[in-house]
């Protein structure tokens, strides 16, 4: 049994200030006022000096730590993101990977997650792609541009089932309802994202009753073309902020290279602050940076780049993330960490035993400061930072 007391817990609307939070291995027994909270007898006591208790970051679109791949060393990533307070984290395959490399990689992610101690971080898989548009980072070495068919995707969905939590789709692609029907067929609780995809409004409200829910990295990947000589025309990125069921992914870097300051407070207004999700896509390094600022491309010290200098990803981390969007929009801590905790749970739809501080809830635990600076970290309420 653990208390945290002399705290700040910050709720998904507010804060408590003196509180208290008391948890098991298995859940949060209690957290409030600490003058309300009854501390049990023996129960090891922290002091958190004034640092603010949140729940856990989780990182719903996350390809790898800046050195390896989900797929290549799940441990090593997990060791990585851990100490960044990211407890809950949907490792990302893309598609440029084979059908074989999906499969393999994805086993040895599931099985890191039963046999490691960190194997509770796993928040099941993220599918950027095999069906998105053929456009996006490292492009040559997109593999899944061809005809969609069962016969090739059939054995990719069956072998990893309800594994698979998002599946990011371009409307605009022949044949991608054939597809969405079979993966709604097997799993009723999917999310279809729109991903890499130059699909218009309309594209995409054509597929509406397949029950999409989320865009892939909004204002980075979801342009539409242009109507006539000047004017482009309404996309994906319209259409999310449209819609109200949509949420909208947003990768907060820095220097503002993937959504620059305005568009972020832009989408954040027309969203409202319950339907944005901050994201790392956090890559691996590919080699030295090749300047393409003559080809638009702007460096950011914490993104990534691939082998032609083309955008890729970043080298981001969540609790980095929560600072950049705070520092770019003046928004508080408190929907700076429900940007990262209480949104991308209702999505995943395990608002119920993540996301959160409350009774009865996974204790995946951070301390942090008032600048998201990470203090310690307690995944199923054991400090393992």
């Amino acid at each position: 049994m653990t208390a945290i007391i002399n705290t700040k817990i910050i709720l998904e609307d507010g804060y408590i200030f003196d509180g208290a939070v008391v948890f098991d291995k298995e859940k949060i027994i209690a957290c409030g006022k600490r003058e309300e909270v009854v501390i049990p007898s023996g129960a090891e006591i922290i002091d958190a000096q004034g640092l603010y208790t949140a729940p856990g970051l989780i990182d719903i679109h996350n390809h790898g730590s800046d050195t390896y791949l989900f797929t290549e060393e799940p441990e090593k990533c997990a060791e990585y993101f851990i100490k960044h307070g990211e407890t809950t984290v949907l490792p990302t395959l893309y598609c440029t990977l084979t059908k074989e490399q999906m499969l393999s990689g994805a086993e040895k992610i599931k099985k890191f997650s039963k046999t490691s101690k960190l194997g509770k971080m796993y928040g099941g898989l993220y599918m950027e792609g095999p069906y998105m548009g053929g456009f996006g980072s490292n492009q040559k070495a997109i593999l899944w541009n061809g005809d969609i068919e069962e016969k090739e995707f059939a054995d990719l969905v069956e072998t990893l089932g309800s594994d698979v939590k998002v599946w990011a789709i371009a409307p605009e692609r022949k044949g991608i309802e054939v597809f969405m029907e079979y993966v709604r067929n097997k799993d009723k609780n999917v999310i279809f994202s729109l991903g890499h995809s130059h699909a218009t409004a309309k594209e995409c409200r054509a597929l509406e009753r397949f029950g999409i829910k989320l865009q892939t990295h909004h204002q980075d990947s979801g342009k539409a073309p242009k109507v006539n000589q000047v004017t482009i025309g309404a996309g994906c990125d319209e259409y999310t902020l449209y819609t109200p069921e949509m949420y909208a992914e947003i990768i907060c870097d820095e220097t503002g290279v993937h959504v620059p300051e305005f568009l972020l407070k832009s989408s954040i207004r027309a969203k409202g602050v319950e339907r944005i999700v901050l994201i790392t896509d956090s890559m691996p390094k590919l080699g030295d940076f090749k300047n393409n600022e003559k080809e638009g491309v702007l460096y950011g010290s914490d993104l990534n780049y691939d082998s032609e200098g083309h955008l890729a990803g970043s080298h981001l981390t969540l609790e980095n993330a929560c600072r950049n969007v705070m520092a770019h929009t003046g928004y508080g801590l408190c929907h700076a960490i429900r940007f990262a905790t209480v949104n991308p749970a209702k999505l995943l739809g395990i608002y119920n035993e993540v996301g959160s501080i409350a009774v009865g809830k996974k204790p995946n635990i951070i301390l942090i400061d008032d600048t998201v600076r990470i203090k310690k970290v307690f995944l199923g309420g054991e400090q393992v930072v």
